[in-house]
């Protein structure tokens, strides 16, 4: 009798904790789970021949580091893009660059398809010229787009970058431009070789796809915020436009010092 009762003590006590260890670890998984997708923001680059401009990424990329966030950089192809712009980077965005994690993970780009949307708070497409030509009807870039916005994400985009955008559709058929106030590189500023070579302009086509464009002067930063879209209208928005995506990221009682 003694040695039963022995033996359904030990019993009960390994399947306590089994049970203890098993619901430990299942808590801490939830919990790296959860903070993956709270603390990560994925950015999308051109993989076209024409590129993708340099200062778009670096200075998002920078302050979203600075910010506490992970950043992922993704494009069409994977691998190393075609960078462009890098003239432009003043000598402090310089001198990070160079010692940077950005210089890795533009080299080695996820590629769209390997994707997994979930584990992302908030998508940014950065622009360039690459963005008219290779992400316009990308059904990846679309996919993943329409299922971070789908799951209470944040979409946003710079300059060209918006030309990732125009052609997403949500589940249920809906334009995710439709009717909403957004952004991008104003036909003002569009040079000759972008006239001649551009499949769109992209002010026009936001327009004759039924999105409300707006726009500043020339070369002024212009942000437009339309719930959880966010977008830029030339690279000199790039960082108020990063800054309107952490506000609407971060809690109120935890932003950051600076204001938009």
């Amino acid at each position: 009798m003694n040695a039963l009762t022995q033996c359904k003590s030990i019993l009960t006590m390994i399947i306590s904790l089994w049970l203890f260890f098993t619901f430990a670890t299942t808590a801490n998984a939830i919990e790296i789970n959860d903070k993956e997708k709270k603390d990560k923001v994925l950015i999308i680059i051109s993989s076209d021949q024409h590129g993708f401009w340099l200062p778009e990424v670096v200075e998002p990329y920078k302050l979203l580091e600075q910010t506490g966030f992970e950043i992922d950089i993704a494009s069409p192809k994977g691998g190393q893009g075609i960078a462009s712009g890098s003239t432009r980077l003043s000598g402090k965005d310089r001198s990070w660059f160079k010692q940077s994690s950005l210089r890795a993970k533009l080299e080695h780009s996820i590629e769209l398809k390997q994707v997994i949307s979930e584990q992302y708070r908030a998508i940014y497409f950065a622009g360039g010229a690459g963005p008219m030509f290779d992400l316009v009807e990308n059904q990846e870039a679309q996919r993943v787009t329409r299922e971070v916005y789908e799951n209470g994400g944040i979409v946003s985009a710079d300059c060209h970058g918006p030309a990732a955008l125009i052609n997403v559709k949500l589940s249920n058929g809906t334009r995710l431009i439709l009717g909403r106030k957004l952004t991008a590189k104003a036909n003002i500023e569009e040079g000759r070789w972008a006239r001649n070579n551009y499949p769109f302009l992209l002010e026009d086509k936001i327009v004759s796809l039924g999105g409300i464009y707006t726009s500043a002067t020339k070369g002024k930063e212009h942000v437009i915020v339309d719930g959880r879209l966010i977008t830029g209208q030339n690279p000199a928005s790039a960082v108020l436009m990063t800054k309107a995506l952490i506000l609407h990221l971060i809690p109120k009682e935890k932003h950051p010092e600076f204001k938009i």
